[in-house]
């Protein structure tokens, strides 16, 4: 897909590989924890890897975000320097940053008294009943997140303002065109339209058919921006709505169930949405999709 080879398509890709493996998790992992496997301690060590795998995935949603963000800042407010910010070497540098720092936070994780788990008796991912589990948890993963995604809102709502004041700059532009074009415009005009018909056409040339081409992207480029701000804007408030809905809205439920929804439903809504954003957000890959349903068919 021509439309994702740069670095925020490779910043897309990596997120939607951490969506797609906190899904299969969800859906093939749990359901063995609640039918099918025992309750032992070598099972015990196995839920926490994966929830330790879980955690991992999560965190790299969250920096894809981050860097997704600035990404688009960089886009909008410097374009000229865009390349230079985000150039081959740069973004294989950017990407290897990204997974080591998630690496990095699921560190602690590797030690017995700090596990994340999934409880096949209340049926959610939770913290172990331990002092380290609760830093990781309600003090660094809560707390951390949640300045991450209100960070990446901050700079949505700067790239929100250029885009508004870059619109409202080509209204202007256009409407000045406009009326100069009408004052510009001599009572005689009538007359010369008779001899239209008559003039010989001169072929175009190809450095017009060029200024045409360029006009076009210049003109597409900026509509390539405003879609990717709104992705990138609708994914950072559905993050922000299951943080909330993990560790906020959850506390005021005492029901199994209820709890259940708003933060084991809520964390699986949450990368599914994300990458139903993603896929509505870019033609490319609802085309592709749309041609592998064709081909199997």
């Amino acid at each position: 897909m021509a439309e994702m080879q740069n670095i925020f398509g490779y910043i897309c890709l990596n997120h939607s590989l951490s969506n797609l493996s906190i899904s299969l998790i969800y859906f093939f992992w749990t359901p063995l924890m609640i039918l099918v496997l025992p309750r032992s301690s070598f099972i015990h060590y196995f839920n926490a890897k994966i929830g330790q795998i879980g955690l991992l995935f999560w965190y790299i949603s969250i920096y894809c975000h981050v860097f997704i963000c600035i990404n688009r800042f960089i886009a909008v407010y410097f374009p000229l320097k865009y390349n230079s910010f985000f150039s081959s070497v740069k973004t294989k540098i950017i990407l290897i940053v990204l997974w080591i720092v998630a690496i990095l936070h699921i560190i602690p994780y590797c030690f017995s008294t700090c596990d994340f788990y999934f409880d096949p008796d209340t049926y959610l991912f939770t913290f172990a009943d331990t002092n380290c589990s609760y830093i990781l948890g309600n003090v660094i993963d809560f707390r951390l997140t949640t300045i991450y995604v209100i960070m990446t809102i901050s700079i949505d709502f700067l790239i929100c303002v250029k885009l508004v004041l870059r619109f409202k700059k080509v209204i202007n532009r256009n409407e000045i065109k406009r009326v100069k074009k009408k004052t510009t415009l001599s009572p005689f005009a009538v007359n010369k339209t008779m001899f239209k018909f008559t003039a010989i056409r001169k072929p175009t040339r190809k450095s017009q058919f060029k200024d045409t081409v360029t006009t076009g992207g210049s003109s597409y480029k900026p509509t390539l921006k405003t879609k990717f701000f709104f992705q990138a804007f609708c994914q950072n408030i559905i993050f922000l709505l299951e943080i909330l809905s993990f560790y906020v809205f959850s506390t005021y439920f005492t029901t199994k169930m209820g709890i259940m929804v708003f933060t084991s439903c809520a964390w699986i809504l949450c990368h599914i949405l994300d990458g139903f954003c993603l896929m509505m957000f870019n033609k490319e890959i609802r085309r592709t999709i749309t041609r592998c349903e064709l081909y199997h068919n």
